[in-house]
């Protein structure tokens, strides 16, 4: 299992390199969940530990947001991450990295499990609730069969 600080910097460094531009925070947040359900369409497992909250706006990791508001953006991640875990990040960001934020913020509210967090709060609520790992599988699978079907 990878470091969520290490998938991120290497997810915000290489969207660097392909579009010569810093991502803002939205992308990251929902680009990680991509690539979490991406995990759990391909290796049946997550990637990495840390829960998805079920924001407004999307799923949200703390630890991501922290790093955004404390400016350090991901200066003290490692690059340890698996050849695997980078094949599956890249094609994360091959598949969505060139939408704008809102349009992932947009898909991301079609996810099964966002809508299960989101259950009981208003539309302008942030919430706490957890995404849960069997959730998203439910989206992983739904995911996959769509793409099966293309």
């Amino acid at each position: 299992m990878e470091n969520v600080l290490d998938v991120a910097k290497y997810l915000y460094d290489s969207y660097f390199q392909n579009y010569k531009e810093t991502m803002d925070q939205m992308k990251m947040h929902k680009l990680m969940y991509f690539v979490q359900r991406e995990s759990l369409m391909y290796n049946k497992e997550v990637l990495f530990s840390e829960e998805f909250l079920g924001w407004r706006y999307g799923p949200v990791l703390a630890s991501v947001r922290s790093e955004y508001l404390s400016g350090s953006l991901f200066l003290k991640g490692k690059n340890t991450l698996s050849q695997e875990s980078k094949e599956l990040i890249d094609s994360v960001l091959k598949r969505y990295g060139a939408l704008q934020s809102w349009k992932l913020s947009s898909l991301s509210h079609n996810e099964f499990s966002w809508k299960c967090a989101r259950k009981g709060l208003g539309p302008s609520d942030n919430g706490n609730v957890k995404l849960t790992v069997n959730a998203m599988k439910v989206d992983a699978a739904r995911e996959l069969a769509e793409r099966k079907c293309k």
